[in-house]
């Protein structure tokens, strides 16, 4: 998962722009994996399985070790102003008397420029956290942050950077609301994370893969090329993903049988049966730790992987 945040991505401005009124709350909805949760992952979430049930504390406040955004909630942080003109300070420092420290010292100020050093003070925002669903071999947990933002405030883009990225460095995905948004809501915006296409429709596709943007002409023709030889499976449904599954396309042969690719790791296509729509969610490195393996199959870009692909697709549909 990615840990931190360059810059506010556009689907999260793009998403506060949309919102009605002007508080907006900084939450993430995940699934969270039985086996996990058994393993100590989720531990700085304080959530834990004792005899069986789940255990978890409604309120936290997020660990530091999570991550800068997390250090800085809880210390502060120190912002050198280069944006203002330097000013004189003194480094005191001592000095021997006559030139001979046998003689004595004495303190002397040395004078330096420097820019004025800001510290912004810790605002030990916390998570509450919510249990929404339970599944077969996981729970939907529902994480919102405490400080809500106002979009009048003249600090608000900035803080809505530090708080998508607090959120993102301890549950691996964030999101924005408006405020008063219902349990069935947020479910909603974590279930249904994928817009269904009918076969066809190419250029659409292909426009609304690449929306909103940076993309080079060899991505695209990839992506056209990929496209084109998922038509020729007969595919029911063209698959886009929406909000954190922007990365994810792909056809369903049908409702177990799935095949997707991705634009930041193109270098396999990854065929997701029963439960795609939880397997999607998994980065590369968790897809290859070997704890999936029953669940998805991965066939590499090189030789003839489009063969291998349709004789393993023969062998699913039997």
């Amino acid at each position: 998962m990615k840990k931190n945040f360059r810059k506010t991505p556009n689907s999260i401005l793009i998403k506060v722009k949309n919102i009605q009124n002007d508080d907006v709350v900084i939450f993430g909805v995940s699934s969270l994996y039985t086996i996990d949760i058994k393993n100590e992952k989720y531990n700085h979430l304080s959530i834990s399985i004792e005899n069986e049930n789940i255990s978890f504390n409604e309120t936290i406040i997020p660990d530091k070790k999570q991550g800068k955004h997390s250090n800085w909630n809880i210390n502060g942080r120190e912002i050198k102003r280069k944006d203002l003109p330097k000013e004189t300070f003194y480094n005191y420092v001592e000095a021997p008397n006559w030139g001979d420290s046998s003689n004595g010292t004495h303190i002397v100020a040395l004078p330096c420029e420097r820019y004025p050093i800001e510290f912004i003070p810790p605002r030990f925002s916390s998570i509450k956290v919510e249990l929404l669903k339970i599944l077969q071999n996981s729970f939907v947990f529902k994480f919102t942050l405490s400080e809500v933002l106002n979009k009048k405030d003249g600090n608000f883009k900035d803080r809505l950077f530090d708080c998508i990225n607090l959120i993102q460095e301890n549950i691996g995905v964030c999101d924005v609301s408006e405020s008063g948004v219902t349990d069935e809501q947020y479910l909603l915006t974590h279930t249904i994370s994928w817009e269904i296409l009918p076969p066809g429709e190419k250029g659409i596709f292909i426009n609304k893969l690449f929306s909103g943007r940076k993309y080079t002409p060899q991505e695209q023709q990839t992506a056209e090329s990929r496209y084109d030889f998922f038509i020729k499976l007969k595919p029911i449904e063209m698959i886009l993903g929406l909000n954190g599954f922007q990365r994810y396309f792909g056809a369903k042969i049908d409702n177990n049988l799935v095949l997707f690719e991705n634009t930041d790791y193109g270098n396999a296509l990854y065929i997701m049966y029963s439960n795609w729509e939880e397997m999607s969610r998994k980065s590369r490195i968790e897809l290859l730790s070997g704890r999936y393996g029953k669940d998805f199959d991965r066939i590499i870009h090189t030789g003839d992987w489009k063969e291998k692909t349709k004789a393993l697709l023969k062998d699913k549909k039997r």
